[in-house]
């Protein structure tokens, strides 16, 4: 990953308390393009943006494949949905590129559904909670899962501020 905060150049790994604190990727430019797509579930996967451990906000560009299903899910915090290409059907209807989505604290909706190949920008400013077949919390999605994510191949190029 890239992350541009100054002018200096330097290539290293963020520190442990870095990334257990949720800084890494706190601020600065991200170059998306520089970032690997990481598998999220069948058909979607993200390039991480930004997580804080301290507010439990993420940020992710996620791409569904065509026919991709987010399950059904409760927001456990609210969350900003932007459709950067290809189209969606949730509760709303049909979503298409420029559509903006704000979901508000305890919304619960059955499935996401891409109908095309679609790259979404969603921030989510705490946990989203997905049901299986009988209601009950399958997952959480949250700051944790990701900063977790990060530890396990953390690789990044990080420029700091002279």
């Amino acid at each position: 990953m890239s992350v541009i905060m100054g002018n200096d150049t330097q290539t290293q790994g963020p520190s442990e308390e870095a990334v257990m604190s949720g800084t890494a990727m706190m601020n600065g430019l991200v170059h998306t393009a520089d970032l690997e797509w990481k598998p999220l579930g069948p058909g979607t996967s993200y390039r991480l943006l930004r997580v804080s451990a301290e507010t439990g906000v993420w940020s992710a560009i996620l791409k569904m494949e065509k026919g991709a299903v987010f399950a059904p899910h409760k927001h456990l915090a609210a969350a900003e949905i932007f459709i950067l290409s290809g189209s969606t059907q949730d509760r709303y209807g049909t979503t298409r590129p420029g559509d903006y989505e704000f979901e508000p604290v305890g919304a619960e909706h059955p499935a996401t559904t891409a109908l095309e190949e679609s790259l979404v920008h969603f921030t989510a400013h705490g946990p989203i909670a997905f049901h299986d077949d009988k209601g009950r919390i399958a997952m959480l999605l949250d700051s944790e899962f990701f900063l977790k994510e990060q530890q396990q191949a953390p690789q990044y190029s990080i420029k700091k501020a002279a």
